[in-house]
């Protein structure tokens, strides 16, 4: 980068010296603050499909044999049951048109009624077992909650597949409400507590972003900064696909900062509450704020202009002797102090001033410095050459010219990206398709240039169980 920096200020201040004055350094514009830095965003979609066989398994594995046990359950008019409950094969599931899913489950249910009454001061006692195999099919709505817990919404019995009443020492006997709501209980219970918090969602979560959350080193040669992120919110949509899968939509947002020293452990972030919203597709967009400053920038300047005389014509040079960047407003201004060497005559010393608002030119991989204005702060140094050529013909050069090749930057953020271009988390591994980095707009501070780096690309994902 060097050659080409001295190279282009070299063009910047020959150019400069062939016009006139138009640069106002007491302008309002000269006491006027940058304007505020717009958000470098940062956007992540992700469409996660999870089959229902993976689920069913899950659930498969934790649920227990035996699904409830009770004695001396009171059913009225001196009735009794003791009531065994039992998994009887495998639980199946699938996804409903209305969005819920459907769980069959084959149980066992083995019990007796007792009878026991008092009749004309005699206690009468007696037991009737009774065994039945059952196909109850039960649907509910699941749902992640704001802190990644499991809930079930609308869980409910369709059938038993076939009637629970009975017809038992002359009593008709109606097991359904018992059995119903003993099952409703058991069902919330296994899934809430094993077989759903099984899956641990937001232990995926966490991996993806304990890696797009840590702070960034980025070094420039001319500065170096540290980039961490502030999420703002996290969205997720779930819903079941016709071909029996879950599709499991996570939306990130926040914003991307930047700071000299590296960010302590308290500063960054963790993964804010869970809000439910649709969220689609698949979808990376980073904005990388680069910060290079004036200080920086000025000193470099120093390092490689300064003592070296720039030819301006034969008989005249110019010899840097200290330079200095600030803001002007929404542009930048480069003082230049300088000493003129005349050949045959006495030197003199002057500053050189310009302004322009820089600018990502993509042809060129370049800065350049629109909306130029300059200014010769001298005693007549140039007063034989101030006519050679026109202002409008000197300001089209110096916006030819003045350029300032920044392709490391794009460099430093493609090295980060490659980096992170292949993700493995819990249950899925992420890769990075197509990707573009562009430069999305160059900004002054009161302290130096923000350069925004801007990548967009697809995301594709595989299950990896």
């Amino acid at each position: 980068m060097p050659k080409y920096l001295t190279y282009c200020i070299s063009l910047l201040l020959l150019a400069a010296t062939f016009g006139c004055s138009s640069l106002k350094l007491n302008s309002p514009e000269a006491e006027a603050l940058p304007p505020a830095l717009p958000k470098a965003e940062l956007s992540i979609h992700l469409g996660l499909e999870i089959p229902l066989s993976f689920l069913q398994k899950k659930i498969n594995e934790s649920l227990q044999q035996q699904l409830f046990r009770e004695s001396g359950l009171e059913l009225g008019n001196g009735l009794f049951a003791d009531v065994d409950l039992q998994k009887d094969g495998r639980l199946s599931l699938a996804a409903t048109e209305e969005g819920k899913l459907l769980v069959g489950l084959p149980v066992f249910l083995d019990g007796k009624v007792r009878l026991e009454k008092t009749i004309f001061g005699q206690k009468i006692s007696s037991a009737i077992p009774f065994q039945e195999t059952l196909s109850p099919q039960i649907s509910f709505m699941p749902q992640i909650n704001s802190d990644w817990t499991f809930g079930i919404e609308e869980l409910d019995i369709l059938s038993w597949g076939k009637s629970l009443q009975y017809d038992l020492l002359g009593f008709n006997i109606d097991f359904e409400p018992l059995v119903k709501e003993k099952m409703i209980s058991i069902m919330e219970d296994q899934l809430l507590s094993g077989s759903l918090k099984s899956l641990d969602f937001k232990n995926i979560a966490n991996d993806f972003w304990s890696t797009f959350g840590r702070p960034r080193y980025f070094e420039n040669g001319l500065s170096s900064t540290y980039l961490y992120t502030r999420p703002e919110k996290l969205a997720i949509y779930d819903e079941f696909t016709q071909d029996q899968k879950l599709l499991l939509n996570i939306g990130l947002e926040g914003e991307m900062l930047q700071q000299k020293d590296r960010p302590l452990a308290t500063q960054i972030a963790p993964l804010p509450p869970v809000s439910r919203e649709k969220v689609e597709g698949n979808e990376f967009n980073l904005t990388l704020p680069i910060f290079i400053g004036f200080e920086e920038m000025a000193d470099y300047l120093d390092q490689i202009l300064t003592d070296s005389l720039i030819m301006v014509d034969r008989q005249t040079r110019l010899l840097p002797q200290k330079f200095a960047l600030r803001h002007f407003g929404e542009r930048t201004l480069i003082t230049m102090d300088f000493i003129g060497k005349r050949e045959g005559k006495k030197d003199l010393n002057g500053i050189f001033y310009l302004a322009g608002k820089p600018v990502y030119d993509a042809p060129s991989n370049a800065i350049v410095l629109e909306n130029v204005d300059f200014k010769l702060a001298t005693q007549n140094f140039f007063a034989n050459t101030s006519n050679w050529m026109k202002r409008r013909k000197v300001l089209k050069a110096i916006q030819k010219r003045a350029v300032f090749p920044i392709g490391e930057y794009l460099g430093e953020a493609s090295a980060a990206l490659q980096k992170e271009e292949q993700l493995n988390i819990n249950l899925f591994a992420l890769s990075l398709q197509s990707p573009e980095i562009f430069i999305d707009g160059i900004y002054p501070s009161t302290t130096g240039l923000n350069i925004y780096v801007r990548t967009t690309a697809a995301i594709a994902t595989k299950w990896k169980p």
